[in-house]
């Protein structure tokens, strides 16, 4: 493999957009929960001037509130 090129397996990191299209909010809340620092939403940081976040860590989130979901029932 060539220096500085990911391997196949490795997915792009969520971009805002897709953050939202994820969970069916706004481009706007998806910011609100970063700016905020709560516990909603799934870790994401800055790359340069550009908020991301891994899918591993969106799919953590997700997991984590299904379960949630589950204990409360």
């Amino acid at each position: 493999m060539a220096r500085g090129t990911l391997p196949s397996t490795r997915r792009p990191l969520a971009t805002v957009p897709d953050l939202a299209a994820h969970y069916g909010v706004p481009e706007k809340t998806v910011h609100y929960w970063h700016q905020t620092q709560t516990s909603i939403g799934p870790l994401m940081f800055k790359v340069g001037r550009y908020l991301r976040a891994r899918w591993d860590d969106i799919d953590q989130y997700d997991a984590d509130q299904a379960g949630r979901g589950q204990r409360a029932a």
